[in-house]
């Protein structure tokens, strides 16, 4: 292998690396010559400048851009274990007294969403009516039933929401990486 040299823009972002003997600059093109130790470690740290013709390392992140970092990781982190929870399948009592565990995802709260709009507009389910459990047991269900186990699945997704806003909350007012990353669902 060849010489490589570090091609750079007039902000001084490297642009693109070379060789002399694979790949040569093109000419015209502002590039510096580098050893072979510092294109292993430019390519393998991104953010290596050049300033006044010699290579800089990039600069240490602060503590507030360390922080800021946490954070965004800790309501990502956060973010998921919301989209999670507000799809757990919840415990549902019927009017006949009938206790199970219904499913609610995304897609069961949409169909489940449409049975109850649906049959509140016909005005009852019909006889024989059931849904079915997250166990596929089909349960006796009424309209009552339909409206109860969406309210359920509302009220579960509703106190999701508010642990959601309390905890990115807390991770906003934090001061420290160690207590964004302490705070957890």
């Amino acid at each position: 292998m060849g010489q490589k040299s570090a091609a750079y823009d007039s902000t001084g972002a490297i642009v693109a690396y070379y060789d002399s003997e694979i790949s040569p600059a093109p000419q015209g093109v502002n590039a510096i010559k580098i050893t072979d130790a510092q294109w292993q470690t430019c390519v393998n740290n991104p953010g290596y400048t050049v300033v006044d013709g010699e290579l800089v390392a990039p600069a240490a992140p602060t503590a507030a851009q360390l922080l800021a970092a946490a954070q965004a990781i800790q309501s990502a982190t956060i973010d998921a274990a919301y989209a999670a929870a507000i799809q757990q399948s919840v415990s549902f009592k019927t009017a006949g007294g009938v206790t199970e565990t219904f499913q609610a995802d995304a897609g069961s709260q949409t169909v489940l969403m449409q049975a109850t709009q649906g049959y509140q507009i016909a005005g009852a389910t019909p006889t024989g009516f059931y849904w079915k459990a997250a166990d596929n047991t089909p349960v006796p269900f009424t309209l009552t039933d339909l409206q109860g186990l969406y309210q359920a699945i509302l009220a579960q997704g509703w106190a999701a929401f508010q642990k959601r806003t309390n905890l990115k909350a807390e991770i906003a007012a934090a001061t420290s990486v160690a207590a964004v990353q302490a705070i957890n669902w």
